[in-house]
């Protein structure tokens, strides 16, 4: 399985380039330091499913698959 993160600059701040990790929790770490360096809409897609999470939103995922198991 793999997480791709994209985000998108706020007004005078650079482009980041997408990157992709193999496990939620390192997507989520990078989705972390990219709020902390100021990016303002930061998407997480998981390439196998398709679906598209904010920071938030993965983090409310791994609880619930952490308390499934």
């Amino acid at each position: 399985m793999a997480f791709m993160v994209n985000s998108s600059p706020g007004p005078g701040l650079r482009f980041e380039q997408s990157a992709t990790f193999a496990k939620r929790d390192e997507a989520l770490v990078w989705a972390i330091a990219l709020a902390r360096r100021g990016m303002r809409l930061i998407r997480i897609r998981d390439t196998e499913s398709g679906v598209i999470f904010d920071e938030r939103g993965l983090r409310d995922e791994i609880k619930r698959l952490h308390a499934a198991s």
